[in-house]
């Protein structure tokens, strides 16, 4: 087996070694203002991450399962409605779909991980009210058919895009699908905060100003509280750091492609599933998710050789032990059971050496490749 060579996960360390004194810089500005909440730093993001997705509003929250839930919200969901929702992502998405007070509905995924639209079709009941597209690991879906299913059903379309800051299709980026897009900040995401953060981004107005109002406590612009609210703002030091992270957008896509793209050169004669490349940012490899029935021999090898992997992830939602105290629907032949029980995510972070992605490939080579021996 290969040497031990410890290859981290995440390189929020070597992050900061990079651009430390840039968000130092950011956070002292932000500390000499006075202002650590709801300053211009807050509002600056909002104008570029609306600009960067081409949206008219975004309304910058807590986390990115706040921001899911506001769009919801938003959008009149409620006790009686059902969602649809695919049954594979983070516990996040199903939260915020049973705050609402809604009924989820799991419909089965395709083999890349997002919903079957065609199941789908069978779950829509008189009932289902919404649709939350999860963009998963990374990769954005064509936009056309998920926002026409949610046209010809009178669904409003929330897109939980968490994980695909950034990705592009067709001329169309992540965040822009339906009533309302949302990012997370979340400290394992691309763009990661100093802790975590999330954004609603939108076209409509009126979305626009329910966010608002439940970000802070259900005021109004007036000053009046006219609803039951959260405390979910981001505060002015969280929205300066991510400022200057977003600068590095493009810099830390080029790389993550770039050991993408070498990992699956490498694995793809091993009989395992990789994931789909697509154009420049059609997958910006948010993870890097293998799939094979040997899993977990796969990640104690790794580990055994210092490579940190995780896995993204270990259940379908519906199996969630929570679940079984809530009404829900699952639609679906077993696909996603079946995801959860191959999935492996390989570190991918914009930090890692040539020598650190040598060792994995060579360490990952040697457990698949021998399945055939």
């Amino acid at each position: 087996m290969s040497r031990l060579l410890h290859v981290p996960f995440t390189g929020a360390d070597r992050e900061f070694d990079d651009i430390g004194p840039e968000m130092m810089t950011a956070i002292e500005k932000v500390f000499r203002s006075g202002q650590v909440m709801n300053g211009e730093s807050v509002h600056r993001l909002e104008q570029t991450l609306a600009d960067l997705a081409g949206r008219a509003h975004a309304r910058v929250v807590n986390s990115g399962t706040d921001a899911v839930y506001f769009a919801l919200v938003a959008a009149g969901i409620g006790e009686g409605d059902e969602v649809l929702v695919g049954d594979i992502s983070f516990v996040a998405t199903l939260h915020a779909i049973v705050r609402t007070g809604a009924t989820p509905v799991f419909v089965d995924v395709t083999d890349e991980g997002t919903i079957d639209l065609d199941l789908a079709e069978e779950a829509v009941g008189p009932r289902t009210k919404a649709l939350v597209m999860v963009q998963l690991y990374g990769r954005m879906a064509a936009p056309d058919p998920v926002e026409k299913f949610a046209r010809a059903h009178g669904l409003a379309l929330v897109e939980d895009a968490a994980q695909s800051l950034g990705a592009e299709v067709s001329g169309r980026r992540s965040g822009t699908l339906g009533l309302a897009g949302c990012h997370s900040f979340d400290a394992m995401k691309v763009i990661p905060a100093p802790g975590t953060g999330g954004v609603v981004l939108t076209d409509d107005p009126a979305v626009a100003d329910s966010v608002e109002q439940l970000r802070r406590w259900g005021f109004s612009h007036a000053g009046t509280v006219v609803r039951l609210g959260h405390n979910s703002q981001m505060s002015s030091l969280t929205a300066a750091v991510l400022a200057v992270k977003l600068a590095q957008e493009e810099r830390w896509l080029k790389q993550r492609r770039a050991t993408a793209s070498t990992y699956s050169a490498a694995f793809g004669d091993l009989g395992c599933g990789l994931p789909e490349h697509g154009s420049f940012r059609e997958n910006i490899f948010h993870k890097y998710v293998l799939r094979t029935p040997r899993r977990d021999e796969l990640a104690a090898a790794l580990k055994a050789v210092g490579v940190e992997t995780l896995v993204h992830y270990p259940y379908a939602l519906h199996e969630l032990p929570f679940m079984a105290r809530h009404p829900h629907r699952v639609v679906g032949d077993g696909r996603a059971k079946k995801h959860a029980r191959e999935v492996i995510s390989l570190p991918i972070h914009p930090y890692l050496t040539d020598q650190e992605i040598d060792h994995v490939v060579t360490s990952t080579r040697e457990v698949l490749a021998a399945a055939g021996r």
